[in-house]
């Protein structure tokens, strides 16, 4: 592939590369890694995985395989609830359905359950963590009070 061509594949998955950088680098700061620790677990230079993290590299699929597997999380949950949206979608081009929510609070009849058996656990926690640093610091005391509290009844 020339220089210009590489260019060119650039700008048509720019719109992917640069959020899937930001959505990985959450993930990693979620787990309370550093870039470093992140490229010793991977074997790769810290400047590499920053430069994935950045979007200015794409980040191979092998990679992100061994990313999620690293930190025990479904290659899919990098990718859900994300913007990306395609440049131009080509003819062979077939939306695939919805992925079903796995996780409820609530089933049809109000009934609090527990959560489906497909949503793993480290996940639900990551999910936890994102809507928690959405939070203002007094609101994300007041959660990790009440997380503690729950934790505490769980044990009587």
């Amino acid at each position: 592939m020339t220089k210009a061509e590489d260019d060119e594949d650039r700008k048509r998955t720019q719109h992917i590369d640069v959020p899937l950088g930001v959505r990985v680098r959450a993930i990693r700061e979620n787990h309370g890694l550093t870039q470093a620790d992140m490229a010793r677990m991977l074997d790769i230079s810290t400047n590499q995985w920053g430069r994935h993290e950045s979007g200015a590299n794409r980040l191979p699929a092998a990679r992100l395989w061994q990313f999620c597997e690293a930190l025990n999380i479904e290659v899919a949950a990098v990718f859900r609830d994300q913007p990306f949206v395609t440049a131009r979608p080509s003819a062979a081009f077939i939306p695939l359905p919805e992925p079903q929510r796995p996780f409820s609070l609530h089933d049809e009849a109000g009934e609090t359950s527990a959560p489906a058996p497909t949503e793993s656990q480290g996940m639900l926690v990551q999910r936890i963590g994102a809507a928690a640093r959405e939070l203002s610091p007094q609101r994300q005391r007041t959660a990790l009070a009440v997380i503690r509290a729950l934790k505490n009844e769980d044990l009587d």
